[in-house]
């Protein structure tokens, strides 16, 4: 027994058969007969349906999903992300100096003075207040603040306190206008500079003053052995010669000159 192929389904059976058992039977299905239970050696088998496509999809949906969250994630820029919280500890100079805790203030920043005059500082704000001054030569200040002028020029007044920045303030210091002031003696008048006068050896003394001024006098002669003066001006000859008296009152330096003659 051999096998022959049917040129019309293409199916193979055995050359018992005078014509094709599957083409016959397809006719008979077709022309509303009952198909065969067993039709010949070829059996219409379904398909039963495969799992494989399904998996596949959702295998490639999580495969997807997976590359989407690390694209992105990774594509975040450095300044979208939350910074890690810092240890207090860092990035701390053990240089720098400590935060202030007290705040002074001074009432005044800048002062102008004359040569002998004063001036009061005033800060706030703490207590214990040290001050100081960076050229005492032309201010100096007191533990109360209280500036006094030296000299002409400039100096820093600074007040200082534990845990507080100092507070400083620029004192400038100005020469005293100079004043009309006029030597005399009391018998002339007021206002009339005497620049010479005569007295004999053993007169009464001649009161001498300074017009223009209210300050203390310092009073001398300079050769004490012709003619004296005290405290209150008050000049006594002592033998003939010729000397001067000397007035220095507010910075100035005032001169007259004495004939002294025996009698």
């Amino acid at each position: 027994m051999s096998l022959l192929k049917c040129p019309k389904c293409g199916e193979m059976f055995s050359d018992s058969y005078k014509t094709c058992p599957f083409c016959e039977e397809d006719e008979a299905f077709a022309n509303g007969g009952k198909k065969p239970v067993n039709p010949g050696r070829r059996v219409h088998r379904q398909k039963s349906p495969s799992i494989l496509g399904p998996t596949l999809v959702l295998v490639l949906v999580l495969v997807a999903g997976v590359l989407l969250y690390t694209l992105i994630g990774s594509g975040k820029s450095g300044d979208d992300r939350p910074d890690p919280p810092k240890n207090p500890t860092e990035d701390v100079d053990p240089n720098q100096p400590a935060t202030p805790t007290v705040k002074l203030s001074l009432d005044q920043t800048a002062l102008e003075l004359t040569v002998g005059g004063t001036g009061k500082l005033t800060a706030t704000g703490a207590e214990g207040i040290t001050w100081t001054s960076s050229n005492a030569g032309a201010a100096a200040v007191g533990e109360d603040g209280t500036v006094t002028a030296v000299a002409a020029g400039t100096a820093t007044i600074s007040a200082s306190a534990e845990g507080a920045d100092p507070v400083t303030c620029t004192v400038t210091v100005k020469e005293a206008p100079k004043k009309d002031l006029v030597l005399r003696s009391i018998y002339q008048s007021e206002g009339t500079p005497l620049e010479q006068f005569a007295m004999w050896a053993g007169d009464p003394a001649v009161p001498m003053t300074v017009d223009g001024t209210d300050s203390p006098v310092q009073w001398s002669t300079e050769d004490s052995s012709i003619a004296t003066i005290n405290s209150d001006g008050e000049v006594t000859a002592v033998k003939s010669g010729k000397t001067m008296v000397v007035a220095v009152v507010d910075g100035q330096t005032l001169k007259c000159e004495i004939l002294v003659y025996d009698r």
